[in-house]
């Protein structure tokens, strides 16, 4: 079985746990650039919908409650639910949709961990916070949970294991894991409801919509084999500064960000070890942030290498407004410190120097660009045949 925990109108849910008196009223989130990022159920039943115009929004419901939107404390909650949920259970795969937050999580045998259903599912629901109304949806595949979780009550479960099929024929196509643009242009042609979708040919949808259509024509018949594929977090060492009063002077941030780096390089973790890279975020007043991933050519493990780099990230940054919070985390943390490729005589030391580069390198893009050639089929008289490029994978 396949559990989600489900938080729908993310963004919404966050203003209204610090705003309870907005409950009850339609609320819009908007985005940095103007458009709506997601609106309350009470907005989107007057006909404000994600993604439009704000001016679009506000003419349609001129009672609209307008907040700004505050990507950094969306993140950080986010962040803090996933982890949360680590900490209960042993693989958790963040969702991937925009405006809901969802994780899904693999519940085989976990029943007897806790004892009883109830307590379980008692258990996953506390790893979010009361105030967003979370939602847990079970089922033995993900897209089946995530229907569940958006029909379950908040702060409430719903379990699907027989009659799946009744179960999403009345369902709006809303709960689909697509875009907001494709779910729009499906109710434009009238289909509101996935039993409506299915009487759709799937080359039809794939023609319309698609890789999207393709992908909801195979759920909405009942094709979904997707396993839960947890997230991998390797070692990393964090340190956060909250400051009381916004800086907006670039020097004074300087000063904050290199004590930061020094206490982070200070850390237990941080001993006999090496980084290659640092990410660093700067939130403003107002939520908004800006964020760098600086990779570095050799892992480094001294102060004096790593400021270098980064002071000059944090003197070019176009930073939204004074910063509230400063965040810097080392990650790619290794025990061998990589050194600049040489070529010595000795053929180890060129293999082993070759791998770090190619370490550093998937680092850097996320996976290994660099191919090898490998023997096939030597004896044979088309060349193509005789060699093939595979991928280098240290």
């Amino acid at each position: 079985m396949i559990g989600v925990l489900l938080v729908p109108r993310f963004p919404v849910a966050c203003e209204l746990a610090e705003r309870p008196e907005l409950r009850g009223r339609p609320v819009a989130v908007a985005r940095p650039d103007g458009s709506v990022w997601a609106v309350s159920a009470e907005a989107e039943a007057l006909g404000v919908a994600s993604g439009a115009p704000m001016r679009v929004a506000m003419t349609r419901c001129p009672a609209l409650d307008v907040l700004e939107g505050r990507p950094a404390a969306y993140e950080d909650q986010a962040e803090a639910i996933l982890t949360a949920l680590e900490a209960a259970v042993p693989g958790v795969e963040p969702g991937r949709r925009d405006g809901d937050h969802a994780a899904f999580v693999e519940l085989g045998g976990l029943r007897r961990l806790y004892g009883t259903g109830r307590r379980m599912a008692a258990a996953l629901l506390d790893c979010a916070p009361a105030e967003l109304g979370p939602r847990l949806g079970i089922a033995p595949s993900k897209f089946l949970a995530l229907a569940a979780a958006h029909h379950a009550q908040p702060g409430g479960w719903h379990v699907v294991d027989t009659g799946a099929h009744d179960f999403l024929a009345h369902l709006p196509v809303s709960v689909l894991p697509v875009s907001d643009e494709m779910v729009r242009r499906l109710r434009l042609l009238g289909v509101d409801t996935l039993e409506t979708l299915s009487a759709i040919p799937p080359a039809a949808l794939a023609a319309q919509f698609g890789g999207e259509g393709a992908l909801a024509a195979r759920l909405v018949a009942g094709e979904d084999g997707e396993p839960v594929r947890p997230r991998v977090r390797g070692e990393r060492v964090i340190e956060r500064v909250v400051l009381e009063t916004p800086l907006a002077n670039r020097e004074a941030l300087l000063v904050v960000a290199e004590q930061a780096l020094a206490s982070a390089l200070r850390q237990p973790l941080m001993r006999e070890r090496a980084t290659r890279q640092v990410r660093v975020r700067a939130a403003a007043e107002q939520g908004t942030y800006w964020e760098r991933t600086l990779t570095f050519k050799e892992a480094q493990a001294e102060r004096e290498g790593i400021w270098v780099v980064l002071r000059q990230a944090l003197q070019e940054a176009q930073v939204p407004g004074p910063v509230s919070v400063l965040r810097l985390e080392l990650v790619g943390l290794t025990s061998e410190v990589g050194k600049q490729l040489s070529l010595p005589v000795m053929r180890r030391r060129v293999r082993d120097h070759l791998e770090e580069a190619m370490r550093q390198l998937k680092a850097r893009y996320g996976y290994c660009p660099v191919g090898r050639i490998v023997e096939v089929e030597p004896w044979s008289r088309v060349p193509e045949r005789r060699l093939a490029l595979i991928d280098f994978d240290p």
